[in-house]
């Protein structure tokens, strides 16, 4: 198995976007795995992942959103995007993907989004799901738990036009502040994970778990609102296969709630192969859990059984 490839995509307005690749040892790869990374993270957070897919014949690709990792520098610094940031993204998504699937003529492409990545791959499989054999939601919730869409779109709206879409908002600490209540109190990103090695990893990462700017929070809570909208529902192609994976422990699906939301609307849309497993006591990143060689060995059979 090759190391991780780092590189850079050049986006139509000149954002350099960071791009990770991992490919197998020898021969073409079974399927390309595109990994949309969650909120205040990167895409070098999922090298073990990548790793353990790339031994098993799959090509991956991951990149760094704009605001994120390495690609933050060239968007303004962490947090901070330009105007209409989620649309550039999926953009960015979308180029990174031709891309790498220029380079491997033929070979199925297979979108997995973590968390709000989860929302941007929703997003892409709306716009692009044509391109896709294969869609996986971790980490995934219909919208953000307690969420009213109005009154938070005027909020930072409003945030926006008083200090400018850089200033640093507190819109993600305040939606988030409860997730930790439920677990023990240690460094107060216990809800990450049951691994305190991965905890420690994440709160000592300089490139996790920082604000989001008013601009990139206001774009979020938008996309919601398009993503879950039943005019753009119903683009999603009925043939594409979706397996959701979370962790029964995960506050951000409020007890399951949000998760059997987001089912139903993929069985009244039609989908025809959807799938779905919550692990009992895993929390949010279920691919940093105690138990993520059970989650990896089941994503790579859903993998082997649909590519």
């Amino acid at each position: 198995m090759q190391a991780l490839q780092q590189d850079f995509h050049q986006a139509p307005d000149g954002a350099r976007i960071a791009t990770y690749t991992w490919l197998p040892e020898s021969g073409l790869p079974r399927a390309l795995v595109q990994i949309a990374h969650g909120a205040a993270e990167h895409g070098r957070r999922y090298d073990r992942f990548a790793r353990f897919l790339a031994g098993h014949g799959y090509g991956v690709i991951a990149s760094d959103h704009r605001g994120h990792g390495a690609t933050a520098p060239s968007t303004g610094g962490r947090g901070v995007v330009g105007e209409d940031a989620w649309r550039a993204i999926v953009s960015d998504l979308k180029g990174i993907g031709n891309h790498v699937a220029a380079a491997h003529p033929g070979v199925p492409l297979v979108l997995l989004g973590h968390s709000m990545g989860s929302m941007l791959a929703r997003d892409y499989a709306q716009e692009y799901g044509a391109d896709l054999a294969g869609l996986i939601l971790s980490g995934t919730f219909r919208t953000l738990p307690g969420l009213d869409i109005e009154s938070a779109v005027a909020d930072l709206e409003r945030e926006s036009a008083e200090h400018g879409r850089t200033a640093p908002s507190s819109f993600i600490p305040r939606t988030f502040s409860s997730f930790n209540d439920a677990f023990p109190h240690r460094t107060g990103y216990e809800w990450l994970s049951r691994d305190p090695a991965e905890v420690d990893a994440y709160v000592a990462d300089e490139d996790c778990g920082f604000p989001f700017s008013a601009g990139l929070a206001l774009d979020w809570v938008r996309a919601i609102r398009k993503i879950n909208d039943p005019e753009n529902l119903a683009r999603i192609p009925r043939g594409l296969p979706v397996h959701v994976a979370v962790g029964e422990l995960d506050p951000c699906h409020q007890g399951l709630t949000l998760i059997h939301e987001l089912l139903e609307d993929f069985r009244y849309l039609g989908i025809r192969e959807l799938t779905w497993r919550a692990y009992p006591d895993a929390r949010h990143e279920i691919l940093n859990e105690t138990n993520r060689d059970e989650v990896q060995q089941d994503l790579l059979s859903w993998l082997d059984k649909h590519v």
